[in-house]
């Protein structure tokens, strides 16, 4: 764990000081750099990622206190591109970089609006200018991020694909002229966001700081689900936990952990289980008796194995 650098006095392009109207005083600005170390650090798993990012943070903290004292500066809030599959942090990693770059004074508010394609492309020409750039302007002083950023760019259109071209050109545009007010992150899997940025060169000159996100291991989905059921007070039995990390075991070894959603399968899974532990145990004491404080929080391996079977047909997998 690496404390938390205390917010510069100065502000680098946001043209906010120590408590202008407007901006955030020191004591905000310190609590949100606490806020982003202790997320990071609770982050399970994704360590090459959370190095490029305590990588970051010194670099922009050493900028600032290179600028207060007259040196040179030449790190600035940058555009990023996150690759990997679903589940894996790059929202919440796009909120830690958010509240970083507003506890250094370098965004204003650090806020996060979060965007997909039908949030910026319109229906006809011209109106998805219109609709990008309103977007755009509801980021000001924060992150823009953009899931699954390569829909922006559909080669398989017939004719190809100007709705996406027009968004991305008004992007592009905005990300240079509003660089002091805007971080723009466009996040997506591994393939299809290399593509994007190989057809599309005028990207990679402005977003050329790229994270990848790993998948995590089975270890990891099982510490991810005890956290989950931590979180609502709840605790699986050595069986249910047995069960649990058998299920990420065979996700991960049969290649479906990407595609089931990695911690957001986890979450669910958990999610479900207490479903099914809070079903049994309304049928079991259905004469009027109670259940037990302990019976209450505690999931077993049936409840585990219910909410598994029903989890894999919701994904249209009904022999899981």
């Amino acid at each position: 764990t690496t404390a938390p650098a205390a917010a510069p006095n100065t502000a680098e392009g946001s043209g906010q000081g120590d408590g202008d109207e407007g901006g955030l005083s020191r004591e905000e600005r310190d609590r949100l750099l606490a806020e982003a170390q202790q997320a990071l650090d609770d982050m399970i798993g994704l360590e090459p990622v959370k190095r490029q990012v305590l990588t970051m943070i010194a670099q922009l903290r050493m900028a600032a206190l290179r600028k207060e004292q007259g040196l040179p500066s030449g790190a600035r809030p940058r555009h990023f591109v996150f690759a990997g599959p679903p589940g894996t942090g790059k929202t919440t990693v796009a909120r830690i970089i958010g509240k970083v770059l507003a506890g250094l004074g370098l965004l204003r508010s650090g806020h996060v609006v979060e965007a997909q394609r039908v949030d910026l492309v319109g229906q006809h020409l011209g109106s998805t200018a219109i609709k990008t750039s309103k977007v755009i302007d509801s980021a000001l002083d924060g992150v823009l991020f953009i899931d699954e950023a390569y829909a922006l760019s559909n080669s398989g259109y017939s004719g190809g694909d100007a709705f996406g071209d027009e968004a991305l050109q008004v992007l592009l545009k905005r990300a240079e002229d509003d660089r002091d007010r805007l971080v723009v992150v466009l996040a997506g899997y591994r393939e299809e966001m290399t593509g994007l940025l190989a057809a599309n060169p005028g990207l990679v000159s402005r977003f050329n700081t790229r994270v990848d996100f790993p998948s995590y291991s089975a270890p990891e989905l099982l510490l991810i689900a005890r956290s989950v059921l931590a979180d609502q007070g709840d605790e699986p039995d050595e069986a249910a936990a047995a069960a649990l990390g058998a299920i990420f075991a065979s996700a991960v070894d049969g290649g479906m952990a990407d595609t089931l959603g990695n911690a957001r399968f986890a979450r669910e899974l958990c999610q479900k289980a207490a479903a099914q532990r809070d079903l049994r145990l309304y049928a079991e004491h259905a004469t009027g008796t109670t259940p037990t404080r302990e019976e209450i929080v505690t999931v077993l391996a049936p409840d585990v194995t219910a909410a598994h079977q029903e989890l894999m047909e919701s994904h249209g997998d009904p022999a899981a």
